[in-house]
C-alpha cells in the first residue's frame, strides 16, 4: 500500500513528509506545465531557480540558455520568455536549456532537497505520473505550489486527480488532505473550467489575457513524459515511462 501525503503551498511545505518520498511538484498555472512543454518540445533541460537574481547569475554559466519567468503572471523585463507554455515552442527551445523562475512553482522546487525523487506533474501528464508512482510502494508526497504562498484550487484539483488515478491502479493510504483532494477531483473533473471559474488565479490569467494558456494548461493527458529533477545538478530532464 502506497502512503500518500500532500502540501498545500510552497510556503507551507511539509518537509517531514517530503524527506525520503517520491515528491510530485504541481503548479498547473503555469510553471510545471511550462516544464513539461519545454522538455516535450526538445529542451535539453530546465533549471528552476527561486529568485530573479539567481536566474541572471545562472545565465552567466549557461549563456545559450533561454531565460524564462514571471512575477504575478507578467513576463520579467529582459527575459526571453514569460511563463506561458505556448511560448516554449520547438523552434525556440529545441536543443537548448531553459532557466526558469516563477512566483510559485520554482519556489516549491527549492524545498525538495530531501526528497528521494522529484517529479513534475500537471493535468497534461496526470495518468503517466500515476502509472509511474504505482510501480513502487515508496511514500508519495504531492506538493502543490499554491499562489503567492496561498492555497490554489487548480493545484489541489490536479493532486486529487493523480490520487484518484493512482488509487485505481494500486492500493493507497492517503492522509486527510489527500482524501479531500480526491473528493474535490470527483466533484470538479466533469468541467474543470467551470469548477475553477470563480478561483483567484484562474481569473488573474483571464485578466491578463491568457485564456489560451488556460485551455492548454487544463487539458488532461496530452503528454506522456514525466520530467524528473536531478537532485545533484538541480536540472529537470525528460523521462518517458
Amino acid at each position: 500500500m502506497i502512503e500518500i501525503s500532500l502540501s498545500l503551498t510552497a510556503r507551507h511545505a511539509n518537509m517531514d513528509k517530503i524527506k525520503g518520498s517520491r515528491t510530485v511538484v504541481i503548479d498547473v498555472l503555469r510553471a510545471t506545465t511550462v516544464i513539461i512543454t519545454a522538455l516535450q518540445n526538445g529542451a535539453k533541460w530546465v533549471l528552476p531557480v527561486a529568485e530573479i537574481n539567481d536566474a541572471w547569475e545562472r545565465k552567466k554559466e549557461f549563456p545559450d540558455a533561454i531565460l524564462g519567468g514571471e512575477r504575478d503572471a507578467i513576463k520579467l523585463p529582459g527575459f526571453d520568455n514569460g511563463n506561458s507554455p505556448l511560448e516554449y515552442t520547438a523552434e525556440k527551445v529545441s536543443g537548448r536549456g531553459v532557466i526558469l523562475t516563477t512566483t510559485n512553482g520554482t519556489k516549491a522546487l527549492e524545498n525538495t532537497f530531501d526528497a528521494d525523487e522529484v517529479l513534475i506533474g500537471a493535468f497534461l501528464n496526470m495518468t503517466a505520473v500515476a502509472k509511474y508512482l504505482a510501480d513502487s510502494d515508496k511514500p508519495v508526497h504531492l506538493f502543490c505550489a499554491g499562489t503567492r504562498g496561498e492555497f490554489s484550487m487548480d493545484d489541489f484539483l490536479c493532486a486529487g486527480g493523480i490520487i484518484s488515478l493512482l488509487d485505481s491502479i494500486s492500493p493507497v493510504d492517503p492522509d486527510d488532505l489527500c482524501i479531500l483532494a480526491k473528493n474535490t477531483w470527483d466533484a470538479g473533473n466533469k468541467d474543470i473550467h467551470e469548477y475553477l471559474s470563480s478561483c483567484k488565479h484562474y481569473n488573474t490569467l483571464i485578466t491578463n489575457r491568457f485564456e489560451k494558456d488556460l485551455e492548454y494548461c487544463l487539458s488532461i493527458d496530452t503528454h506522456t513524459i514525466i520530467p524528473k529533477l536531478d537532485l545533484v545538478s538541480r536540472l529537470v530532464r525528460k523521462y518517458k515511462a
